[in-house]
């Protein structure tokens, strides 16, 4: 309210003081016209005043915003790093976990791996030695005979071979 009143006053000042060197001049009354180009210079000046406070006080209330807004950004930043930290940690331990279920995973491939293998064993020297009962083992290997098959031979005819058929 204060500074409302004060502009409307330089306002009225710098009007009256406009009339007054206006009257001054055209009057030929010197003192009149030096008296009202003052009076318009000095409520000139107060506007001027006001103007700046203003554009000073503006400038204050942005600073302000942007100075909570900083504050803001600085929390969002410290919020994104603690939540980046926090993926990091948890991909630690999961890639962790992961890893011990490998090898716990191997570990028991390898021992089903040995008992198969050792079942295997067993039943080869189970056989082999039922085998060795049974006297099979003692004969000496009988060679195979097996039936020739004859194939067709190529007859050559003019210039073409053509293979002979049973047919």
């Amino acid at each position: 309210m204060h500074v409302q009143v004060s502009q409307m006053a330089a306002s009225v000042g710098a009007a009256t003081g406009l009339i007054a060197m206006g009257a001054g001049s055209v009057t030929d009354q010197v003192g009149a016209a030096i008296s009202g180009s003052a009076l318009l210079i000095v409520s000139t000046m107060v506007l001027c005043v006001h103007v700046v406070l203003r554009a000073l006080r503006d400038t204050a209330i942005e600073r302000a915003a942007l100075a909570e807004e900083r504050d803001l950004a600085i929390a969002a930043q410290a919020g994104i790093a603690s939540e980046r930290e926090r993926m990091r940690s948890d991909l630690a331990r999961s890639r962790k976990a992961v890893q011990d279920l490998l090898v716990r995973e191997r570990r028991a491939m390898r021992v089903a791996l040995e008992e198969e293998r050792f079942s295997i064993q067993a039943d080869a020297i189970d056989m082999a030695f039922r085998l060795q009962q049974s006297g099979v083992l003692d004969e000496p290997p009988t060679p195979a005979t097996g039936v020739l098959v004859r194939l067709p031979v190529r007859q050559p005819v003019g210039d073409a071979m053509l293979a002979a058929s049973d047919d």
